[in-house]
């Protein structure tokens, strides 16, 4: 059912569009729809011609609307790159970066290397083993995923096989037996008490924080800068980071031919340090070539692959006086903080690429398609059984999104007809399923949670409050805590309230893709009134 508030704004859409027809072809710009409203009034304002905004549930959702032609462009992050690649790579442009007022000419938003002392005299990747390693943070870029991917391609990580341990503890047992010691900080698990029995069993993985009890995120031998103290100031042999921050440590330009500002630690000297290089060699730091093991892109503005010619530079003409104009000096702050929702900000600048790119291009320039696509503790997949076509675009939108932002274990959608899924799930065809009722052939594992504003007659409704997981009743202990695993972290990406619900609408209207008038089926998989995914049943 199509809710009031999206009919009255689609006619809003539809009214802007006409005027704006007569005044020459509009670029229709996609934005969440709880940014439709500020993108409206902003494209609206006077010295703002030919950018309209149109309104998808999602990010994910606008890609697919860019992709049908019924939107023009979409601003993207990476990871968002990656999801068109594998919706239809052809059909997709970048057009425009978002870069840092600090760094406008950089290439990549940012580079991952290596820090190592000069006289340690690296030459080869080997003699990381034993080695004291810092760390920005568990499960971050820089600092744990493109180190663990590019050691693990090498040869030189190696993932322990314990069938009586999970996927994450036989990753975080092979790092510990990599190093020696190291400053890993983070949550190792979303349950306290697992978070705190593997920070006990692998106690050298936090031995080189300023805390190691307690290996908390704000230690201040974590984060870009904190992983550089680490080494420098706590007796580390190897920090991973990204170059920005070695500069700024060591004083050096942060682009070349800009003028150094003075250095974080005054009291050390660059030349006493390198990166290590892929090949075992090192670099100096104080040089603005680096050997970087992986990049990460800016973020962008992506088009469909209609966007050609003429049309490119009016639509990037278009897009920097709309940034000109919102983040003048004399803007509103109401206004400036509008624009910010929708990418726009005095910290970044619009930078035009002189030639459009295809998103597995940009991907793969940066080698940052190898980081999403990496390897991790979880290489089993799981089915997850769906029994309407409905259901199968949302699952289908789910894994997408899920699989580009390293939830894992990784799943597949599987469609059974009717109530075919309970018998799939048993008879092993398929691994799990959604369902809204209890079932006494299967066994729950993840139930829905709901905010306490939710009431208790919302919840009966359309089986809310009974919303669960189910697997199969003599499942391998592994696989259910691979599935638990991977509906628990969907929940914490995707959430309600959560940072990338703006990403992918986990509890919410889906939008069909093959429906016409723009159809939003509501409770489909999950209620739209749930707030998250847990893993013990919720009262």
């Amino acid at each position: 059912m199509v809710s009031q508030e999206f009919r009255l704004s689609s006619l809003v859409c539809l009214l802007v569009l006409l005027v704006v027809a007569a005044q020459g072809q509009p670029y229709r710009w996609c934005v969440p729809f709880n940014q439709l409203a500020i993108c409206q009034r902003l494209t609206g304002a006077e010295g703002i011609r030919n950018l309209v905004c149109v309104a998808g549930n999602d990010r994910l959702d606008c890609l697919r609307k860019v992709q049908s032609r019924e939107a023009d462009f979409v601003a993207v992050d990476p990871e968002d790159a990656y999801v068109a690649v594998n919706m239809n790579n052809e059909d997709f442009v970048l057009f425009a970066e978002l870069r840092t007022t600090e760094e406008p000419t950089a290439e990549f938003r940012y580079e991952g290397i290596v820090l190592v002392r000069t006289a340690d005299g690296f030459t080869s990747m080997d003699q990381l083993r034993g080695k004291k390693s810092c760390h920005t943070g568990y499960g971050r870029n820089v600092g744990y995923k493109i180190p663990v991917t590019k050691l693990r391609q090498m040869g030189i990580f190696k993932m322990p096989t314990e069938r009586n341990r999970s996927p994450l503890e036989n990753e975080l047992a092979g790092l510990s037996e990599l190093f020696s010691s190291s400053c890993l900080v983070g949550t190792y698990s979303p349950n306290a008490d697992i978070d705190g029995l593997l920070k006990k069993r692998y106690s050298n993985l936090c031995e080189r924080c300023a805390e190691p009890e307690r290996c908390a995120v704000n230690d201040r031998f974590s984060g870009y800068e904190g992983a550089i103290r680490c080494l420098v100031e706590n007796d580390g042999d190897v920090a991973f980071t990204k170059t920005i921050f070695v500069r700024k440590y060591f004083g050096l330009p942060i682009t070349p031919g800009a003028v150094a500002k003075p250095a974080v630690n005054p009291a050390v000297r660059a030349e006493d340090y390198s990166y290590l290089c892929e090949d075992g060699t090192t670099w100096p730091v104080s040089d603005q070539n680096v050997c970087s093991w992986a990049q990460r892109p800016w973020p962008a503005f992506m088009a469909n692959g209609d966007l050609t010619g003429n049309r490119v530079q009016e639509l990037q003409s278009l897009l920097q006086t709309f940034y000109r104009q919102f983040t003048d000096a004399s803007v509103s702050a109401a206004d400036l903080e509008a624009a910010r929702k929708l990418s726009v900000d005095r910290e970044h600048l619009i930078v035009n690429r002189e030639q459009v790119i295809l998103p597995q291009q940009y991907l793969e320039r940066a080698k940052y398609k190898d980081v999403i696509e990496r390897e991790t503790a979880y290489d089993f997949k799981f089915r997850l059984c769906v029994s309407t076509e409905a259901e199968r675009q949302k699952c289908d939108q789910m894994q997408r999104a899920a699989y580009a932002r390293d939830v894992r274990p990784s799943f597949e959608c599987v469609l059974k007809g009717g109530d075919a899924c309970v018998a799939a799930v048993q008879n092993g065809d398929a691994d799990a399923v959604v369902l809204k009722e209890p079932s006494a052939a299967l066994k729950p594992i993840v139930w829905e949670k709901y905010d306490d504003a939710v009431t208790n007659v919302d919840k009966d409704a359309n089986g809310r409050g009974r919303t669960a997981v189910y697997i199969r009743k003599e499942v391998d202990e592994t696989v259910q805590d691979n599935i638990v695993h991977a509906f628990t972290a969907i929940s914490d990406a995707f959430g309600r309230g959560r940072r990338n619900e703006i990403v992918f609408t986990l509890f919410g209207p889906f939008r069909l893709s093959d429906a016409p008038g723009n159809v939003q089926v509501q409770n489909l998989i999950f209620n739209d009134q749930a707030s998250a995914l847990v893993s013990t049943p919720v009262a």
